[in-house]
C-alpha cells in the first residue's frame, strides 16, 4: 500500500519529468506553464558562460532559455535518474553541447535540484561543471 508521502513523491517527480519532455521538444511554454509565478532559477554565477546565474519568475526562465538556445548547440541532454525527498526532485544526468559562438564543445554529468510546491516548480538549481563549460566559451 503506497503511503501519501510516496504518492507525493512520485508526482513531484512526474512534474519535473514533464518539464523535461517539453525542454526536450522545445515547449518552453509548456515548461513555463509548470513553473510558480515567482519561481527561483539557477546555477553559480560564471562570468563566461553567458545563461549562468539566477533568474526570477517566469520572465526570467523564459529570458534564460532564450540566452541558452542563443548559444548552445545541443548534441546530447539525458536526465538519467530522479530522486525524490520531500518537497525536491534530484536529477542525475549528462549533457554534451556545442558553444556557437566558439564552435568548442563540452560533454559532462550534471545535478539538478527541482523544489515543488502545489504541484508546480517553485526553485530550480544546477550544478554542471562550470570549468568545462567556460573553457568551452574561451575562444
Amino acid at each position: 500500500m503506497e503511503t501519501l508521502a510516496t504518492v507525493k513523491k512520485e508526482q513531484n517527480i512526474q512534474v519535473v519529468q514533464n518539464g523535461f519532455a517539453d525542454f526536450l521538444k522545445g515547449n518552453i511554454p509548456g515548461l513555463l506553464d509548470s513553473c510558480n509565478d515567482d519561481i527561483v532559477w539557477g546555477s553559480y554565477d560564471n562570468p563566461l558562460v553567458p545563461y549562468a546565474g539566477t533568474y526570477h519568475g517566469k520572465k526570467g526562465v523564459a529570458e534564460f532559455f532564450t540566452t541558452l538556445a542563443g548559444h548552445i548547440d545541443y548534441s546530447a541532454f539525458e536526465p538519467k535518474e530522479f530522486f525524490a525527498d520531500g518537497d525536491h526532485v534530484f536529477v542525475k544526468g549528462y549533457h554534451a553541447g556545442t558553444v556557437k559562438s566558439t564552435h568548442k564543445t563540452f560533454g559532462h554529468d550534471f545535478m539538478m535540484v527541482f523544489q515543488i510546491q502545489d504541484g508546480k516548480i517553485k526553485s530550480f538549481f544546477a550544478w554542471v561543471d562550470s570549468r568545462d563549460q567556460a573553457a568551452a566559451f574561451t575562444k
